[in-house]
């Protein structure tokens, strides 16, 4: 970025400079990849904002006026935040990364809707993470009962055509041969297609719920799901705070009952240490193999989960049935998988719909 425009690298930010009457009148640095949009973005939103502060002769310091700065509020909003472990750690991330190099030494109440539309058109991400990136943003304005709340009214646009990723049964076959046929260390052998069984055949979410999983969790034919692995963390609850018992299909059984921790107890996959996985690098590594030697294009593990829920419906099971399987609600499950329930019953008996019939007797 231009010197030219009052923004320029330093060290490891981007440097801020107002001159006024050919004096330099307010310097400060906002810290950053130099070269990110987004901070780009935060840091000429910024400059803005002080220069016509200080064109007006308005104050732009704690102290010289009776109004909450952005970053107070949010510290205040983290404090008295009352959420799960993952929730806290994901706002403090969120607010981290996304709010505070735009917002920080602005009073709250003087940030617009406009400026929060601009920052969120900024960010390469979904719109799915920016509706995320957007809750705890708007509970810091709840915090400081900045009214109105400048996040309210604010929407984004949703694909309802787009259906979730899955593979086809032959792609299926092909990425878990391709698994099971990798050279990795001896004490990690078997564990990647046990792993990736579990992910297709019973849909478990990936990451957190598996590496969750303790032996005494599995009795041969179910499996029960009570807690996850979440920013390398356990704790003792779901994604849904709902316990769940999940059916292991007879083709999945063989890969856990083949894996060497099975004698040892404790988690079913164990690093080299004889400790639970906190993450699943080692697995997604081999994923990715996976798809290149089977010349499979990429799709994110959480496409195995929803190719199981494609299959449960293929087989004419009851959405209710397998919302319970996959640890949806019926609402959310019918929400996130309503054109495949449609694809997968469209072509069953009409016969399904005709019920009881009724007899009638005839009067005399």
């Amino acid at each position: 970025m231009a010197k030219s425009t009052g923004i320029s690298p330093d060290g490891a930010g981007l440097r801020i400079r107002i001159w006024k009457d050919g004096k330099l009148a307010h310097s400060e640095t906002l810290k950053g990849d130099p070269e990110s949009a987004s901070l780009q973005s935060a840091a000429k939103n910024r400059r803005n904002w002080l220069k016509a502060r200080i064109d007006l002769g308005l104050p732009i310091t704690i102290g010289e006026e009776n109004s909450d700065l952005f970053e107070d509020l949010a510290q205040g909003y983290m404090n008295t935040l009352d959420a799960k472990y993952s929730t806290h750690i994901s706002y403090e991330n969120i607010i981290n990364r996304y709010w505070l190099p735009i917002f920080a030494g602005r009073p709250a109440k003087e940030i617009t809707r406009r400026e929060i539309k601009e920052a969120l058109a900024s960010f390469d991400i979904a719109n799915k993470t920016k509706k995320n990136v957007l809750v705890p943003l708007s509970g810091i304005f709840d915090h400081g009962d900045v009214n109105p709340n400048p996040c309210a009214g604010i929407k984004f646009k949703r694909r309802d055509s787009d259906s979730p990723e899955s593979y086809e049964p032959g792609q299926r076959d092909a990425l878990l041969s391709k698994i099971a046929a990798l050279h990795v260390d001896e004490w990690f052998k078997g564990q990647p297609i046990a792993y990736f069984a579990l992910l297709f055949g019973c849909g478990l979410r990936p990451s957190g719920e598996p590496l969750a999983l303790l032996w005494s969790d599995y009795d041969g034919t179910w499996v029960d799901i009570s807690k996850q692995i979440t920013k390398r963390q356990s704790v003792p609850y779901t994604k849904t705070n709902k316990r769940r018992r999940v059916y292991v299909p007879k083709w999945v059984r063989p890969h856990l009952d083949n894996l060497p921790t099975r004698f040892k107890g404790g988690h079913i996959f164990q690093n080299s240490e004889g400790n639970k996985h906190l993450d699943s690098d080692h697995f997604n590594a081999a994923w990715k193999k996976a798809h290149e030697k089977a010349r499979i294009p990429y799709q994110v593990p959480y496409a195995a989960r929803h190719t199981r829920a494609s299959e449960l419906l293929s087989n004419g099971i009851d959405p209710a049935d397998a919302a319970k399987q996959m640890g949806h609600s019926p609402e959310m499950f019918l929400r996130v998988y309503a054109t495949w329930v449609e694809k997968f019953r469209k072509d069953l008996d009409e016969e399904r719909f005709e019920g009881l019939p009724a007899n009638l007797k005839h009067a005399k």
